[in-house]
């Protein structure tokens, strides 16, 4: 068994695990703070599962956590006080659950569910979760077919968080416009969004202010990742590669769909440079970690590097990896 069918082995496993919820969501069931810390608790779980095996895992237990959690709300007894809280911890799991649809490739249903961690927020009183909701889909929205619309999403999510909201989520909201400038050709707004989540680094301080989960994976180094991405998808190599080489990947190679992708932007830019030797070296790594993860984005990702590539098929090197992805 190959480590890709031991991930979807063991989706079979966490699958059967009972979800928080499940024992909360019965009828009049009275429910407090410390039902609502443990089905917060779940979910950073769930955070790392996907960090670790990709969407194709974390999809199904994270469909059936936001469901849950739904029908607790419906059918138990609390506070207004355990009600609201409640609601944001929904707001994260549509988020979550949003996010892995993407990976999984179900991009209308990741939308939708984009808009309702928004809905539940807004429920909730949360500008900042619900800034963040907006982010979410302003990102999926720019990955997709028609990216117009995404740098209008980004920019309100921006104006949505309140001015105290914390400095981390603030980055995310800029690097996100960044990717959708990005996507629209608009290296000018590119540049803007890439100071703003600067300024925004430069004003954090994780020793005094205490940060949501749903930022953990926030620091300098995503951020300089998503700049030599933008660069990388506007074919700017020149800007592209210095950033890219030039970062210390926060991931090791358990992270396989994150490092997997990061090879795949940078072979992209190393294509876009001329330099095929290490565009096929890069490529290389993409696919072997590719297949270390359950992610049907990270294939796609993969996929479309060596669509650029296949014209040289005539080289060695590029024979064999096409022969080796397709095997």
């Amino acid at each position: 068994m190959d480590r890709r069918e031991l991930i979807s082995a063991g989706a079979g496993v966490f699958a059967g695990a009972m979800v928080p919820g499940e024992a909360l969501a019965h009828e009049g069931r009275r429910v407090g703070q410390a039902d609502v810390e443990r089905l917060r608790l779940a979910l950073v779980d769930l955070r790392r599962l996907d960090d670790y095996s990709g969407g194709g895992v974390t999809y199904p237990l994270a469909v059936r956590t936001a469901r849950q959690t739904e029908n607790t709300l419906s059918k138990a007894v609390y506070t207004d006080e355990v009600g609201r809280r409640m609601l944001e911890v929904l707001a994260e799991t549509h988020q979550l659950t949003s996010w892995v649809a993407f990976d999984t490739g179900r991009l209308g249903e990741a939308k939708r569910l984009a808009q309702r961690a928004s809905t539940a927020a807004h429920q909730a009183g949360n500008r900042v979760l619900a800034a963040s909701a907006l982010s979410e889909l302003s990102y999926l929205t720019a990955s997709g077919p028609r990216p117009r619309e995404a740098v209008q999403m980004a920019r309100a999510s921006l104006a949505l968080a309140p001015q105290d909201t914390l400095p981390a989520a603030r980055v995310l909201l800029a690097d996100r416009l960044a990717w959708a400038c990005a996507r629209t050709g608009d290296a000018q707004g590119v540049d803007r969004a890439l100071g703003l989540s600067k300024d925004f680094h430069d004003r954090r301080d994780t020793s005094t202010e205490p940060e949501p989960d749903w930022v953990y994976w926030i620091n300098r180094d995503e951020s300089r990742i998503m700049a030599g991405r933008c660069w990388a998808e506007l074919r700017e190599h020149r800007r592209a590669v210095p950033v890219l080489e030039g970062i210390d990947m926060p991931y090791d190679e358990t992270h396989s769909r994150e490092v997997a992708l990061f090879a795949c932007w940078l072979a992209g830019s190393y294509i876009d440079a001329g330099d095929l030797d290490r565009a096929v070296a890069s490529a290389g790594r993409a696919v072997a970690l590719a297949k270390g993860t359950d992610s049907p984005r990270t294939d796609n990702w993969v996929s479309g590097v060596l669509d650029r590539l296949a014209p040289h098929r005539h080289l060695p090197a590029v024979h064999d990896l096409l022969a080796d992805w397709n095997a």
